[in-house]
């Protein structure tokens, strides 16, 4: 899709906003303005961008958010880690360089996330917008699922980006369990979602799956409604608006971009 708004003006680039979702096949470009309306929306195979594209990642925006995909995620009790001691985990990541490794504490739960964001797309992405504010997207989705919990209730939740999903279960309030899968089809997915509730000894259905980056009327949201008693779409926190029908409801799918800015 390549949408540009008539109100898109060239001489207003500092005052907007430019957000970007990319993984190693697809790119989505959204330009916001200052009223949370949507002025650009773009979305291409990243291999081959369209002239569109290629013109709005020339322009000099002063607000870039970029998400990424991880590339290694390990979980450690934030009461025994001390960032001095990188170098005791650097084993568990695909690149063992120390300054490779980030860390994001996890309010509320106990632990911290150290990562790796893809580093093909780090440096693409770098080379492009060298100040941009670059974010993995599962900081979103954690938001977001956080905002979600009922304390009586097992939360499943299940983002969908490329041919990934990023699955974790929250028992009680407490996270258990965070990795990321491959999918290709439903049944990959299903697989994944039945071995996680035995691994957990959770029987019959889940009480409460969330599902980000997809609708639940897709075939991913479809599958996911056999296996729990209630299904949900994620929901940001803030909302981009579009007259554009087409526009607003593919931005659907971006709820984690949405609300990139308060991951800071």
């Amino acid at each position: 899709m390549n949408y540009i708004s008539g109100d898109f003006h060239l001489h207003y680039i500092p005052s907007y906003t430019l957000y970007v979702q990319s993984d190693l096949h697809r790119d989505h470009l959204v330009v916001v303005g200052p009223e949370n309306d949507v002025l650009v929306y773009i979305t291409y195979y990243n291999e081959k961008p369209s002239l569109e594209a290629t013109k709005i990642l020339s322009m000099p925006f002063e607000k870039v958010y970029v998400s990424l995909p991880h590339q290694s995620l390990l979980w450690i009790p934030s009461e025994v880690f001390d960032p001095s001691e990188i170098d005791l985990y650097t084993d568990y990541f695909l690149d063992t360089r120390e300054d490779r490794i980030e860390f994001t504490e996890i309010e509320n739960q106990g632990v911290t996330a150290l990562y790796q964001i893809e580093a093909t797309l780090m440096n693409r992405w770098r080379s492009i917008f060298p100040s941009a504010m670059i974010l993995p997207s599962f900081s979103a989705v954690l938001g977001q699922a956080f905002r979600n919990i009922d304390y009586a209730l097992e939360l499943l939740t299940v983002h969908i980006y490329g041919n990934q999903a990023d699955i974790f279960l929250f028992v009680n309030s407490e996270i258990r369990l965070y990795n990321t899968f491959e999918i290709q089809t439903p049944d990959d997915l299903a697989y994944y979602v039945l071995s996680i509730m035995k691994n957990f000894a959770i029987e019959g259905k889940v009480q409460k799956i969330m599902l980000s980056g997809a609708p639940k009327d897709s075939e991913w949201g479809d599958r996911l409604s056999i296996y729990t008693k209630q299904l949900d779409e994620m929901k940001s926190t803030y909302s981009w608006k579009s007259y554009n029908s087409k526009v607003s409801q593919a931005i659907k799918n971006l709820n984690t971009l949405v609300d990139l800015s308060i991951c800071e």
